[in-house]
């Protein structure tokens, strides 16, 4: 949890400590179990999972690379990894990199959720290949999530949306007054909600 605020961690292991209260209640037991971790080393051993997904959580990643090979790594040989999460637009033909117009809206976004630099779907497909994933298969789902960000955003300016930012505090209102940012990312296609999949090989 390290570049987050302690509120924000001490939140995770209470929200995975109710998760587990709940699961019990229902009878679950055993079978359901949620535990908070470092994805970047995860606490499971190699092959432990026939099925790996991870729900935007890409984007918060600091090291790519590491993050696809821990899911890779803990995924059984058949299995499948999925990652759904936010992405860049892919780089055009001869293009080196964003624009600066493009890098300075994403470093305001990444400024006030508190993320590490972004990377394209093009991107995470090369890391899947290297390691050694098949089946590799990309959706865009931009379209269909983009009218989320309006969605939140008048949300928040009703007055029960307004006393709930009060409350929860600066961090939260600093995040509120970037939804815009990510609405006008969508709009200038800039910013992607990609859905990676690939199969480790038996």
């Amino acid at each position: 949890m390290d570049g987050y605020p302690p509120p924000l961690a001490a939140g995770c292991y209470a929200q995975a400590a109710r998760a587990n209260a709940l699961s019990k209640e229902q009878g679950f037991g055993d079978r359901l179990q949620f535990q908070v971790g470092d994805a970047l080393a995860q606490p499971f051993e190699n092959g432990s999972f026939d099925l790996v997904w991870s729900m935007e959580s890409g984007e918060h990643m600091p090291d790519k690379k590491k993050f696809v090979s821990e899911l890779a790594r803990v995924c059984a040989p058949g299995g499948t990894v999925i990652v759904v999460t936010w992405c860049h637009r892919v780089l055009g033909a001869g293009e080196a990199g964003l624009r600066e117009d493009e890098k300075a809206l994403l470093d305001r976004i990444n400024e006030a959720y508190y993320l590490p630099d972004w990377c394209s779907v093009a991107d995470y497909q090369r890391l899947f290949e290297a390691q050694g994933l098949t089946d590799i298969q990309t959706r865009d789902w931009s379209e269909e999530v983009s009218p989320f960000w309006g969605a939140v955003i008048a949300t928040a300016l009703t007055s029960e949306g307004l006393a709930g930012l009060a409350k929860a505090g600066w961090t939260t209102i600093k995040g509120a007054l970037v939804m815009p940012l990510m609405a006008e990312g969508f709009r200038r296609g800039l910013i992607k909600f990609n859905l990676i999949s690939g199969r480790k090989p038996q």
